[in-house]
């Protein structure tokens, strides 16, 4: 499935090039391209000097810069990488006050040999970038690349492999840096306000082969030819292991850098890192997507710094639709009410219920719409028929209990029922203790069910008793705002969360009980 459609909204390749204008207008890119029968114009995917025509071409059309890639590195696909440039965007944008105006430094840990990130960086914003790189070869071109582009920069000392004080000017925005594989951050003595890295996804070789690391047979092949440098995709440890000693490093130097970014591979790898960020206490971390063609890659972002990166906005069109139906609110319309009956009658009855329900409430009233912040810590509004039926039930228990226990004689004289010692009360109780283990082995699938209405809550071991109800433990379970109001000879209601997330099944259920419960 095409991704393109999520991809973050500034991206200017949510239109996909158009590639007949391109074999037009650039003829190293037309020797790649080939007309199909119907006309449309496209190139071979599998090809690597197609692709690497391709890259080059974008670069060189859409931000202006002349880029040399050797074939046996790591090709950049430029929508993907631009997503993560544009992210980085956003995350500036809440980490440097609106007041401040200064230039905006980074770094661009493993750059490789296309130097794509600080090229773009510096060329789309002028940001001034340090690219860091382990392989002496990928230092070669990637430095040949910058001073092509005229974006190097003046550097005070001689010998580039030491750590040195770079002085940034205003047109010079590039240093490309050699470092070695122990540190990310050694060689930092500035302060900078981002650091972006595109670690190697595969802890091994093996990893990096179709049919190793499909989960189905049946899964597509990859449709883009691949190939690149063994340090640039295959890491000790995958890169879990490498993002996190990023992690730990970032720990040591901490506001040195504003933000901290990473690009990462795969899913699977999100819940340990985010849970590496818990551990070393960052000040807040941030995920993202970044969607393009039929890739899905994602974005980690944390910091030391006093920011809140969960403001940043969320730019990818499936995040956005998934939060616009969450957004939906309920909507619930009494009809021909009776013109004896005002707003604050019905007013007086929903206080009525909330206090039922053992809900904590506040009320805002104008003269023509009410308004309610209702909050909850336990589900008290579902399976109402089923909890008086079972407190039904627990009555008549107790009631037979009682009569049970005075002693009865049989036409013998002998007691029976109230004779613990007699043989029939002995098996009644072996009976009875074997339908109650049956009852725990084996629990009707309604009672497997019954949720207490908080679908898809995940319920997590603790030390606490294990049939404590998850839903008590949690602080608040239901945090929802309704708002009243009379038109004519209706009065309708509105239910939504507070935050605008939240479980939708859980405001249906309220709605459906104040539909019953709510009789004028």
């Amino acid at each position: 499935m095409s991704m393109t459609k999520y991809m973050h909204p500034r991206n200017i390749y949510k239109t996909p090039p158009n590639f007949k204008q391109l074999a037009i207008d650039y003829p190293d890119f037309r020797q790649h391209v080939k007309q199909e029968l119907s006309g449309k114009v496209s190139i071979d995917f599998k090809n690597l000097e197609a692709l690497r025509s391709l890259t080059c071409t974008l670069l060189k059309k859409d931000f202006g810069l002349d880029v040399q890639i050797p074939l046996n590195k790591l090709i950049p696909t430029i929508p993907l990488r631009l997503n993560y440039i544009l992210w980085i965007e956003d995350l500036m944008e809440i980490s440097i006050p609106i007041n401040e105006t200064r230039d905006i430094k980074g770094i661009d840990i493993g750059t490789g040999a296309s130097c794509v990130y600080p090229l773009i960086a510096a060329s789309k914003n002028k940001w001034h970038m340090l690219a860091t790189e382990i392989d002496d070869n990928s230092i070669e071109f990637a430095r040949n690349n910058v001073v092509a582009n005229q974006l190097e920069v003046l550097i005070e000392g001689s010998d580039i492999n030491l750590s040195l004080n770079v002085t940034f000017i205003s047109n010079c925005n590039i240093l490309v840096q050699k470092v070695t594989k122990d540190a990310f951050f050694d060689h930092i003595t500035n302060e900078y306000d981002f650091v972006m890295c595109n670690p190697p996804f595969f802890a091994s070789h093996q990893e990096v082969i179709f049919e190793f690391k499909s989960r189905k047979h049946s899964r597509p092949r990859p449709k883009n030819a691949f190939v690149a440098a063994p340090q640039e995709i295959v890491a000790h440890g995958g890169e879990v292991e490498f993002i996190s000693r990023m992690i730990k490093e970032s720990q040591t130097i901490q506001t040195k850098i504003k933000v901290y970014t990473t690009m990462i591979g795969h899913a699977s790898s999100l819940a340990p890192l985010k849970k590496l960020l818990r551990d070393v206490d960052v000040v807040s971390f941030k995920q993202t997507e970044f969607c393009q063609g039929n890739t899905t890659r994602w974005g980690l972002a944390w910091t030391f710094c006093d920011i809140d990166l969960r403001k940043v906005p969320e730019t990818t069109l499936a995040v956005q639709r998934k939060q616009k139906k969450e957004n939906t609110s309920f909507q619930y319309q009494i009809t021909n009410v009776p013109e004896t009956v005002t707003l604050n009658d019905v007013h007086i009855k929903l206080q009525d219920i909330f206090t039922e329900l053992e809900f904590d409430f506040r009320v805002k009233q104008t003269k023509i719409l009410y308004s309610y912040d209702i909050e909850a810590k336990k589900n008290t509004w579902q399976h109402q028929r089923r909890k008086r039926r079972a407190a039904q039930r627990a009555g008549n228990s107790s009631n037979d209990s009682n009569e049970s226990k005075s002693p009865s004689m049989d036409d013998s004289g002998i007691e029976t029922l109230g004779n613990q010692n007699s043989p029939m009360n002995a098996g009644v109780e072996r009976t009875t203790e074997l339908i109650e283990q049956m009852k725990v082995k084996s629990p009707k699938k309604r009672e497997l069910d019954d949720d207490e209405g908080y679908y898809n809550n995940k319920r997590f071991k603790t030390g606490a008793e294990s049939d404590e109800n998850p839903i008590v433990r949690r602080n608040l379970l239901l945090s929802a705002k309704i708002s009243m109001f009379k038109d004519a000879n209706n009065i309708n209601i509105e239910l939504s969360w507070n935050d605008g997330h939240g479980n939708r099944d859980v405001l249906h259920q309220i709605l459906q009980y104040l539909k019953n419960n709510l009789k004028l």
